[in-house]
């Protein structure tokens, strides 16, 4: 760990509060840590703002006073380290305050190599599946997947870059497959853990996580009673309005449903229902995508397999403001592939990637689809011939780019280690796929997602405990 001593002294009369941050690098990883630095820039800013409100350039290994910092409750700092001119690190801390009345919330700079994934001294369960869900106050919560043995993993465990701690804070109750979404809005969003299965039977309840770490942690136990959510291979997608919709999947032994069913909260209480509107094709592994973040913005529902086990070609979309479908006979785009098992990621003009996944044959699919409202889907490019098909994360940057890492290539169930950076060409629509920095240790099936300091947290993918690792980021659309 790289320590700097920093003082960040207020712009108001004596006695001026002092903000102490604490700057931190890999662990045991040479490749990762800001070494041979000319000089470091640090800069302090409101969160979003493209303008610093000050900035000093200093040599390394010294200690900084940094005056005429404003009081405000959405200040962050931007850490950029030079060699030869070129910038080579950079690090941001997530949000804080600094107040006049002496409030401080301490900064923490995870420092690293520009697009690197870097070590941490902390370890994680030993799990395959499951989920990362970036929570309100820009921790990272991992929930369920299976272990070693093959049964779920319990445990819920937080990562928290404002303190660089990790805990295991809460146990769910045993199930396999089920997902992830976060239900609520701001401050009061819960992780909501759906569907799966216990012993052999659709699982009829939800949890509710609460892992804020002001407010301590807990979960509720909602039933569902009529069963609406008991289905493996389901999708959970949150909308605008803090609202869940549940679509899909197939009870344990039963062919896959049209069901679509919606969890919301009021005052907090929680209701499940089950809505008037079906798929047109019933399916199970699809993937439903909300096109952006406009109030209604409708789902699209791609990929998937149907009662015959088959891929499906044709997608539908879900309209959240009228809890129905768009009409099947006028929306109806087929996928250029059909294929199940594969990831839907947003692009940054409101088009949809559709990566990876096995068609038919069980072949592992390398052609990426683009959706489009107007276009439907159409080919952009391939994923390369190392990059993992099955059971990779896809974790959409800061910037909009698209970070893919680890997987399986089958027919084989090795992990990779492999990891990838897909970009929207807005000129011609394509999509470049480029290798970046590989993973420290090969993953299938691991957790990824954004910190709230612009970094990737990933963890899991493993038959054994081991490091949680931080993808570095370019500074570009991190301020």
């Amino acid at each position: 760990m790289m320590l700097v001593a920093l003082g960040l002294a207020g712009a108001c009369a004596s006695p001026t509060p002092t903000i102490q941050l604490v700057v931190e690098g890999p662990i045991g990883d040479p490749d990762a840590l800001a070494q041979g630095i000319d000089d470091l820039t640090i800069a302090v800013a409101h969160a979003g703002s493209d303008a610093d409100l000050v900035s000093l350039s200093v040599p390394p290994e010294r200690s900084i006073d940094l005056g005429g910092v404003p009081f405000a409750d959405d200040l962050v700092v931007h850490l950029t380290g030079r060699t030869g001119g070129n910038d080579v690190a950079y690090g941001r801390s997530c949000t804080f305050a600094f107040a006049s009345d002496g409030t401080v919330g301490d900064p923490r700079v995870f420092f690293a190599r520009n697009v690197r994934f870097a070590s941490l001294g902390v370890t994680a369960f030993a799990r395959r599946g499951g989920a990362a869900v970036t929570y309100h106050d820009g921790s990272g919560v991992l929930v369920g997947g299976i272990g070693p043995d093959g049964s779920p993993v319990r445990a819920i465990e937080r990562f928290d870059p404002r303190t660089g701690d990790s805990t295991n804070f809460a146990t769910l109750d045993a199930r396999t497959g089920a997902v992830a979404a976060l239900l609520g809005l701001g401050a009061t969003e819960r992780i909501a853990v759906i569907g799966g299965e216990v012993t052999g039977a659709g699982a009829k309840f939800v949890e509710l996580v609460e892992a804020d770490s002001n407010r301590g942690s807990a979960i509720e136990r909602v039933d569902d009673v009529d069963g609406a959510l008991a289905r493996d291979g389901l999708t959970a997608t949150a909308l605008t309005d803090g609202r869940i919709v549940v679509i899909g999947g197939a009870a344990p032994g039963s062919a896959p449903a049209g069901t679509v069913a919606q969890i919301t909260t009021d005052a907090g209480q929680v209701e499940i229902r089950t809505l008037r509107a079906t798929l047109a094709n019933p399916r199970t592994g699809h993937t439903a995508t909300r096109l952006g973040d406009a109030v209604g913005a409708p789902l699209l529902v791609a990929g998937g397999l149907d009662p015959g086990g088959q891929p499906i070609a044709v997608a539908e979309l879900f309209r959240p403001l009228s809890s129905d479908f768009a009409d099947p006979v006028r929306f109806a785009p087929t996928l250029v592939v059909p294929r199940s098992g594969h990831q839907a990621r947003l692009m940054p003009d409101g088009s949809v990637l559709i990566i990876g996944g096995i068609d038919a044959a069980g072949a592992p699919v390398r052609t990426l689809e683009r959706f489009t409202l107007d276009g439907g889907f159409v080919a952009v490019g391939e994923l390369p011939a190392t990059a993992g098909v099955i059971g990779a994360a896809a974790t959409i940057l800061p910037d909009g780019r698209i970070l893919l890492l680890g997987g399986s290539i089958p027919p084989s169930t090795e992990p990779v280690a492999t990891a990838f950076i897909a970009r929207l060409d807005v000129i011609d629509g394509s999509v470049d796929v480029v290798a970046t920095d590989r993973l420290a240790i090969p993953r299938l099936a691991p957790q990824a997602t954004v910190l709230c300091d612009g970094t990737i947290m990933v963890s899991g993918g493993t038959l054994a405990s081991d490091i949680i690792e931080r993808y570095n980021p370019p500074a570009l659309d991190r301020r």
